[in-house]
C-alpha cells in the first residue's frame, strides 16, 4: 500500500479499510489496522519509509475490519491500543461482535474473521488524546462508541458515512443505533468545513463540499429506508422476522455474516420507529409482531 501524505505530519495509507498515521517526532499513532494481520502487514511496510517507532493504535470502532491488524502491530512493535471505553470492551472481546448479532453463543460460520478479529487490552483514548493532542470526535451510531480522530486539518471519520456507489450497492448501511447515526450525521455535516481533508474509512479521500454531499446522500438513504420499512406495515400487523425477511428481499443479501448484519441494521429502524411512537412492538400468536401507529 503506498503512503499518502495530507499535512506535514499526516498520512494515509489507502485501503479496503483506509488506515491513518500521524507523526510526531521519531513516534506515530497508527488509525485503524484493516482487517486481518495481511492487513498489519502492509501497514507496517508502508510506514517503514518514515523510520518512526509505532507508539499506539487508535482504533475508530470494534469492527472487524478496522481492529483485524491490531494483534499482529502489538506484537511486532509494543504499541499500546486505545479506544472509546464503549467500544473497548468488543475490542478486547471480538467475541462479542457475533455474540450480540446471532443472539446467543455464535457457530463458527459467524466467527471469521469477518465478524471476529483477535482481541487485544485496550486503554481509553481519551488518555492518549491528553498525550499526543489530537482531536476525538464523538460519532455514536455505527457502533455505540465510534470515534473520528482530527489533527492537522485531517478528519478520519470512520463509518460515520460511505461511499455513494457503496450505500447505493448495498441499500442498507449498517449502523446499530440509526437514530444516533443520524444524530452524528448532522453533527459531522457541520463539523467537516474545518478541515482540509475529510477521511472515511472507505473510499477515497475527500474535500469539505463533497464530504457534505456524500453526508446528505447517506442521511436521505437512511430516510428511504425508514420509509421502506413502513410500506411493509400498510397493510397490517406483520411479524418482526417476517418484516426482516421482506425488506431485506428489497436488497442483495449475499452470505449469512451479511444477513445478521442487515437484520441487527433493520431491528434499528424497528427500535427508532417504535421510539417515536410511529410504529408499536406487541407480541401475538407467541411471535413478535410490529404495527403502524393509527394517527
Amino acid at each position: 500500500m503506498p503512503l499518502v501524505r495530507l499535512s506535514d505530519h499526516v498520512f494515509v495509507v489507502p485501503g479496503r479499510t483506509n488506515v491513518g498515521v500521524i507523526v510526531f517526532g521519531n513516534e506515530c499513532v497508527i488509525i485503524d489496522t484493516g482487517i486481518d494481520e495481511d492487513s498489519g502487514r502492509r501497514v507496517l511496510n508502508s510506514i517503514r519509509e518514515l523510520n518512526v517507532r509505532v507508539r499506539a493504535v487508535v482504533n475508530t470502532h470494534h469492527h472487524a475490519d478496522h481492529i483485524g491488524g491490531d494483534a499482529l502491530i502489538v506484537r511486532r512493535t509494543n504499541a499500546l491500543v486505545y479506544a472509546s471505553p464503549e467500544d473497548g470492551p468488543f475490542i478486547e472481546r471480538p467475541l462479542l461482535e457475533p455474540l450480540y448479532l446471532y443472539g446467543a453463543f455464535p457457530p463458527r460460520v459467524l466467527r471469521g474473521k469477518f465478524l471476529e478479529a483477535e482481541g487485544v487490552s485496550v486503554r481509553d483514548v481519551g488518555e492518549l488524546r491528553g498525550e499526543v493532542g489530537f482531536d476525538v470526535v464523538p460519532l455514536p451510531g455505527h457502533t455505540l462508541g465510534m470515534v473520528g480522530i482530527a489533527y492537522e486539518g485531517v478528519l478520519f471519520s470512520a463509518d460515520a458515512f460511505f461511499p455513494v456507489d457503496v450505500i447505493r450497492k448495498y441499500g442498507v448501511p449498517y449502523h446499530l443505533d440509526v437514530r444516533g447515526a443520524l444524530d452524528s450525521l448532522g453533527r459531522l455535516r457541520g463539523l467537516v468545513g474545518g478541515y482540509v481533508h475529510v477521511v472515511p474509512a472507505h473510499g477515497g479521500v475527500v474535500s469539505p463540499s463533497e464530504a457534505v454531499s456524500i453526508i446528505d446522500e447517506n442521511v436521505r438513504v437512511i430516510t428511504r429506508l425508514r420509509d421502506v420499512v413502513l410500506s411493509h406495515l400498510s397493510s397490517g400487523s406483520v411479524g418482526l422476522d417476517d418484516l426482516v425477511v421482506r425488506v431485506l428481499g428489497d436488497f442483495g443479501v449475499d452470505s449469512l455474516p451479511n444477513y445478521f448484519l442487515n437484520r441487527s441494521a433493520l431491528l434499528s429502524y424497528v427500535g427508532w420507529l417504535a421510539d417515536e411512537g410511529v410504529v408499536e412492538l406487541g407480541f401475538v400468536g407467541g411471535r413478535p409482531v410490529v404495527s403502524r401507529v393509527s394517527r
